[in-house]
């Protein structure tokens, strides 16, 4: 289902942006030796780590549940009013922003949240909200545990997210909000040192593309994933997608989309999906390679792309080189 989800979010992608370039691809034989690499100067660049599969239960299990909000007004003007009520610890799905909104713009409306950040990191958002005409309701802006796990976010100190408001008959577009800031209490602080180490693939213009590693060394029933860390220095909002992906040399079906906001940071996956895996018999990842596309996200126009990137993998140490690692050398205390 989730890979059906991702194709079908690329062909509306493709749609939209109204590009007819044929790539098309030969996915029976590996790619060319010919095909063109990026190479990044070695003593730059941090082999990507083959990192295990990530456990969302472990995840769940030391997020934080204690930071709440207060009861205030957090937007208003004419035509709405929105209103933070607090927030809800779902035992799966993730946490959940409660809000209520008061209709002023004289017909029915829904609102949906197209935005939202985490602690300064994007994270897609799940909301909507029918609210008749003069009249209030409640919703919740949902923030998945699968997207804060991405980026290690275990405690939530600040929520940031733009809201869209459109008519609930016909979905014609009426306003979009700029960033809606809620602060929580948690004690925790956030750092401005956020993790970048892995393997740079794309630095210029202000922004940042690094692969942070895979999740998963052999092929399991539910594929693995290619981790990728973005920040967009920018002023403007920028989406980078995944053009090629091959695994060991033959092509995958692999997308990822994710949109980041000016002066944000967002970690997603691509996902190497069993299916793709299982069809050329690849029972372990020996080579990945990767190509990206950075595009305005208002416009779609391509601000820029990269090559076929190859992914420098590293198997995790080993227990007798970890206890190497630690070990303390010897004194000669006499």
């Amino acid at each position: 289902m989730k890979r059906i989800i991702c194709l079908a979010l690329c062909a509306l992608v493709a749609i939209s942006v109204c590009a007819c370039d044929d790539n098309s691809k030969s996915g029976s034989t590996p790619d060319s030796e010919t095909a063109a690499v990026t190479e990044t100067a070695a003593e730059t660049v941090k082999p990507t780590q083959r990192i295990g599969r990530r456990g969302l239960k472990s995840f769940i299990k030391r997020f934080d549940t204690t930071a709440s909000v207060d009861e205030k007004i957090v937007y208003k003007d004419a035509d709405m009013e929105v209103k933070a009520l607090g927030i809800d610890y779902t035992p799966a799905s993730g946490p959940e922003l409660k809000l209520s909104f008061k209709n002023n713009f004289g017909k029915d409306i829904t609102v949906q949240a197209p935005y939202a950040v985490v602690n300064g990191y994007m994270v897609k958002p799940d909301m909507s909200v029918e609210i008749p005409y003069a009249k209030s309701g409640e919703g919740t802006l949902a923030l998945p545990y699968y997207y804060l796990a991405m980026a290690d976010i275990t405690s939530l100190n600040e929520i940031e997210f733009s809201l869209r408001a459109v008519e609930s008959k016909s979905y014609n577009p009426i306003c979009k909000t700029d960033l809606i800031t809620v602060k929580t209490s948690s004690e925790k602080k956030d750092t401005s040192a956020c993790d970048e180490s892995g393997q740079t693939v794309y630095d210029d213009n202000g922004i940042k593309i690094v692969i942070k590693g895979v999740t998963a060394t052999r092929v399991t029933p539910d594929g693995s994933e290619l981790l990728v860390y973005m920040y967009n220095g920018t002023n403007r909002a920028i989406a980078v997608q995944t053009g090629d992906v091959k695994v060991n040399g033959y092509d995958m079906t692999s997308v990822m989309n994710r949109s980041v906001l000016p002066d944000k940071r967002a970690v997603d996956a691509v996902t190497l999906y069993a299916q793709d895996l299982d069809e050329y018999s690849i029972d372990e990842i020996d080579s990945i390679k990767v190509s990206f596309e950075i595009k305005d996200a208002e416009s779609w126009k391509t601000i820029d792309s990269t090559d076929l990137i190859s992914v420098e993998l590293k198997s995790p140490p080993t227990e007798a080189e970890k206890a190497a690692e630690t070990a303390t050398e010897p004194t000669n205390d006499k």
